[in-house]
């Protein structure tokens, strides 16, 4: 009986530019350059459902040597991309047993000066209601932070809300303990914060500045767009006040980039213009777009034919990115950034996110919780500052996390997404494991984009990704 193979299209994408092709393996997200007897070898089994040893030499005889053809052929099938029958990487889970701590987020209070539509905090309340973290649970959670960072030397630390700036005079002073007490332990402590830049006074710019803390804006765009969803509690419009703020804010600030996040709620998806607007005429390092976490039935979510626009907008954003790319110039569309720089890292994730596997987060209270998203939801807690992070449950929940799900085992983009956002799968369904299988059909498209993308500039200009990511790394 002949043995034949078969290709293996779950696990690999592959582009070609003139006679040159580019292939990222799916499993490992690794991504080679295909000489030109491996890259017909591959053509062979594309056009046909199975190839035997006799048709290849009857394909290739006269045109490649045995040895680079067997060559070729043994890459292809140690990387399980040509294989007897199907064939799927399994990677086993592993089990997290304790995960040395880098980034800690610190929820300062349920309170926002702003009442944005498309608010995903089921505690959020007005500054006046709020649930405040005080300086005492703040500094124990730093403790909690320098102690379970291990061999880390550099940790972070987020402020976030509701609006964090409305606790300004406790983030002086827990800086001020931060700083102290990694000096102590021989460490580096950073600082972050996202906020909507309604409370950015000098004196708050100047404090920030000193202490060099990386900084993201919330704002949607113009002011038709920023003020559809952003409004204040009263309900009367936000843009100009951030407008104000922001241009003072990059005027004095110096110490690094400032990033926008844009949230893409219903009525709001003009990509492009929001971009320029941010980008070019407020002066944004860098813009990032996200879509709005809401539940099946809420009126700020995406629809699928509004997904299907964002991501059409994005691809020519992208193509932007790489014509700028291609040229050595830096693009400030923050999804390309980030994709292009996965697949230069050779990101792999069976996990999608750092959440539970070096990011905490701390509720006001002092509870501790998956990430920023999901302090005071229902989802279960682990542990608190006071007794420290609840291993068992916390090992319990990210092994179950790392169980794929049937089809994400055949997706050729499982390596880059392993699943969505666990908050994203939790205010759709409930259920915080249960892949956002929304987003699926845009998710795989955008990897295949990102893949040419990333294999058109790699052939044109490859120095450009060492430069690329050094520039992202500083808006950390």
């Amino acid at each position: 009986m002949t043995t034949t193979l078969q290709v293996q299209p779950h696990n690999y994408r592959a582009i070609r530019k003139g006679d040159r092709q580019v292939l990222l393996h799916v499993p490992t997200t690794s991504i080679f350059e295909l000489d030109p007897a491996a890259s017909d070898l591959l053509g062979l089994f594309e056009s046909a459902p199975a190839v035997s040893a006799d048709d290849i030499q009857a394909r290739f005889d006269g045109r490649y040597t045995p040895a680079e053809l067997c060559d070729s052929l043994s890459d292809f099938i140690d990387l399980g991309i040509v294989a007897p029958q199907p064939k799927h990487y399994e990677i086993p889970a592993r089990v997290v047993e304790r995960s040395p701590l880098k980034t800690l987020v610190l929820t300062l209070t349920t309170g926002c000066n702003l009442g944005c539509s498309y608010c995903y905090r089921e505690d959020l309340t007005s500054p006046k209601n709020s649930a405040v973290m005080d300086y005492q649970t703040g500094t124990r959670s730093i403790d909690l932070l320098m102690e379970e960072a291990s061999e880390n030397e550099r940790v972070g630390i987020v402020f976030f809300g509701g609006e964090p700036l409305t606790r300004i005079a406790v983030i002086r002073d827990l800086v001020e303990y931060a700083e102290e007490k990694a000096a102590a332990v021989g460490k580096e402590v950073e600082f972050s914060l996202t906020t909507n830049a309604t409370l950015l006074t000098d004196e708050v710019i100047d404090f920030l500045d000193t202490h060099r803390f990386g900084i993201t804006i919330s704002i949607d765009g113009d002011q038709a767009q920023h003020d559809r969803h952003r409004r204040t509690i009263a309900g009367g419009g936000t843009y100009k006040t951030v407008a104000m703020r922001v241009k003072r804010l990059l005027e004095r600030y110096k110490s690094k980039p400032v990033g926008a996040r844009v949230t893409l709620a219903s009525g709001n998806l003009d990509v492009a213009g929001i971009y320029k607007h941010l980008h070019d005429e407020l002066g944004f390092f860098e813009v990032g777009f996200a879509p709005a976490t809401a539940g099946p039935d809420s009126p700020v979510g995406l629809t699928r034919d509004e997904l299907d626009t964002v991501f059409e907008a994005f691809k020519v954003l992208g193509r932007e990115y790489v014509s700028e790319a291609k040229r050595g110039k830096r693009h400030g569309f923050g999804n390309m950034q980030q994709l292009m720089t996965d697949l230069w890292m050779g990101t792999r994730k069976v996990l999608p996110c750092g959440a539970g596997v070096g990011l905490l987060a701390v509720g006001t209270s002092g509870k501790i919780s998956l990430c920023h998203r999901f302090t005071g939801s229902e989802l279960e807690t682990f542990g608190d500052v006071e007794n420290g992070i609840a291993r068992d449950s916390l090992s319990q929940f990210m092994t179950r996390a790392q169980a794929p799900h049937g089809a994400c085992q055949v997706c050729p983009a499982r390596s880059l997404c392993a699943g969505g956002c666990y908050h994203e799968s939790y205010s759709r369904s409930g259920d915080p494991f249960l892949p956002t299988f929304e987003y699926c059909d845009q998710i795989r498209e955008w990897t295949a984009f990102g893949l040419e993308a990333f294999g058109e500039i790699a052939l044109a200009n490859p120095a450009f990704f060492n430069g690329a990511v050094e520039q992202r790394s500083a808006l950390q």
